[in-house]
């Protein structure tokens, strides 16, 4: 079999066998690959290309997803499982760890900072956005206890902060505040932090029930 590169756009190079597309690779896999145009290979060095050529693709385009933003281990594993095959996205996962690309612990301070601060999440929704991103129960545990440590953090004032921010005008009647309650706890907080917080804003016993 002939292997044979055309130029494509910019740094691509597209790979043909016999004349027959095969795949698309960069310049700089294409010319550390050892083959010149027009060389021949057999089937078990041109499986080893693919092979090579698939996980240089998964890296790159791990590369890409992390240029955006950080991602945790299992969300880039999944993003690339969609596209290549699983030795090319295990090779390209091993690399990224190997060089600290993917660090979940990293990924975890950094996530838990910004929903606590920007979003202004409760404990129970950062745990469980953490979880959902595939960090692991001890990693999630540590971090949370590490950030309440190094943190002041007041969860009355934070959901009194919410409340005046976004709804004080809707504590108008019983089923309005059932919805003021429903949206403080999808938000991650607890039942007696948010009745302690809307005590500021009432005066009756509505919140008892709970």
């Amino acid at each position: 079999m002939k292997i044979t590169a055309k130029q494509g756009k910019g740094t691509k190079i597209h790979i043909h066998i016999d004349g027959e597309y095969l795949l698309t690779v960069d310049e700089d896999f294409w010319f550390s690959s050892g083959y010149i145009s027009g060389d021949e290979i057999n089937d078990g060095d041109l499986a080893a290309f693919k092979e090579a050529a698939g996980s240089r693709l998964a890296f790159n385009s791990a590369m890409f997803s992390l240029d955006l933003r950080d991602h945790s281990e299992r969300e880039l594993r999944n993003k690339l499982s969609r596209k290549y095959d699983e030795n090319s996205v295990d090779t390209a996962m091993e690399k990224l760890l190997d060089l600290g690309l993917v660090n979940d612990r990293r990924y975890a301070e950094n996530l838990t900072r910004e929903l606590f601060e920007r979003k202004k999440y409760g404990k129970n929704r950062v745990k469980s956005e953490l979880f959902k991103r595939g960090i692991d129960s001890v990693t999630v545990n540590e971090v949370l206890e590490e950030y309440e440590n190094e943190n002041d953090t007041d969860n009355i004032k934070t959901i009194v902060d919410i409340i005046q921010k976004k709804y004080y005008n809707k504590l108008i009647d019983d089923k309005s505040r059932q919805k003021v309650v429903a949206a403080l706890v999808r938000l991650g907080y607890s039942f007696g932090d948010i009745r302690q917080a809307m005590r500021e804003f009432s005066s009756d016993e509505y919140f008892e029930e709970y």
